[in-house]
């Protein structure tokens, strides 16, 4: 694949006439299995393509289908970068799979418009190597006065994985800043857009040994419920990020786990707040964090230019759904 280059995609893509061939200009097909907010940002992607990239719909969700969806990118448009909000963006995606590794899955990272890896690539792309917009925009969400920050990655997870959880939990994204006082402080962070949490329930000592530490964030009593199916995921990412300051000779001083969201999605809203009942009060390890919130403070946090650009063209993308209720059946 070749990778677009300069800042933003072309502006002609967002003025350009709208083709008079239904297989751009219409939605195209849907599907009927979806969850009523799958369904709503499904329609909401088919209407970004057609809309504001102006280009045909693809087949998907795997490579080997046939199955032709409104959401889905053409390869040809998937090869372009189409899938992400500027060039520079489809470049971090480009060198990540370039390095191989994690759980980044190529075609659907380029060609579904709806999954949640190509989201955290729109949010955190520009951050990888601009260092000084990610502590700009990191300082307001986390406790801790950021001076700065040192990393940042997207689908990462500690190594050997046999220190921490002894499975594949991984991280979408992963930033590693240092604390005014000094400390070297983390945060990783899970990206949710329509896809369920993992349906799997996961459990064992190579867990269960990290809710025994001293600052674990868990109710004694909730033993018992912590690995439930609801909340398996949300659970393991939790203990990973509790694992990462309880090594031999932590990096890490401080270390939090963020679960970004849509405010729209009921399901997830209704299983983190279960979740969040198991926890102690006061506890800060874990950081609720809504789309709408996580975009209404980068916006506050850059006055003005492409930054504010990519943010804005963000929110048109994800957030602001007004622009395809027209197209709603």
């Amino acid at each position: 694949m070749q990778a677009n280059d300069g800042k933003r995609l072309p502006k002609q893509a967002y003025e350009a006439p709208v083709s008079s061939q239904e297989q751009v200009s219409g939605l195209g097909p849907q599907h009927s299995g979806d969850s009523p907010f799958a369904k709503r940002m499904r329609l909401h992607q088919s209407w970004y393509r057609a809309n504001v990239l102006r280009v045909p719909y693809g087949t998907g969700p795997k490579s080997t289908s046939t199955s032709p969806y409104g959401n889905m990118l053409t390869h040809a448009d998937a090869d372009n970068g189409r899938n992400f909000l500027t060039r520079e963006i489809a470049q971090v995606a480009h060198d990540r799979i370039a390095q191989g590794g994690g759980m980044v899955e190529e075609f659907r990272l380029f060609h579904n418009m709806l999954s949640s890896q190509p989201m955290c690539f729109n949010l955190f792309g520009p951050l990888v190597s601009d260092r000084t917009l990610a502590c700009r925009l990191l300082s307001p969400l986390v406790p801790e006065d950021v001076s700065e920050v040192t990393r940042v990655a997207i689908e990462w997870a500690p190594e050997p994985s046999d220190a921490y959880l002894g499975d594949r939990t991984a991280f979408d994204a992963f930033i590693e800043y240092r604390a005014t006082d000094g400390r070297l402080c983390a945060l990783g962070i899970e990206t949710k857009l329509t896809e369920p949490f993992s349906q799997k329930k996961y459990d064992g000592e190579c867990y269960r040994r990290w809710m025994r530490v001293s600052d674990a964030p868990w109710r004694p009593e909730v033993s018992a419920r912590v690995q439930a199916i609801s909340h398996n995921q949300l659970w393991r990412d939790h203990l990973l990020a509790i694992a990462m300051r309880h090594q031999p000779n932590p990096r890490y001083a401080n270390t939090h786990f963020m679960l970004i969201r849509h405010p729209e999605d009921q399901e997830c809203d209704r299983a983190l707040r279960g979740y969040r009942e198991l926890l102690r009060d006061g506890d800060d390890s874990l950081i609720d964090m809504p789309l709408d919130r996580l975009t209404d403070t980068w916006t506050e946090a850059i006055a003005a230019g492409p930054q504010r650009d990519w943010i804005h063209d963000f929110r048109v993308r994800y957030l602001e759904l007004k622009g395809s209720l027209k197209g709603a059946p």
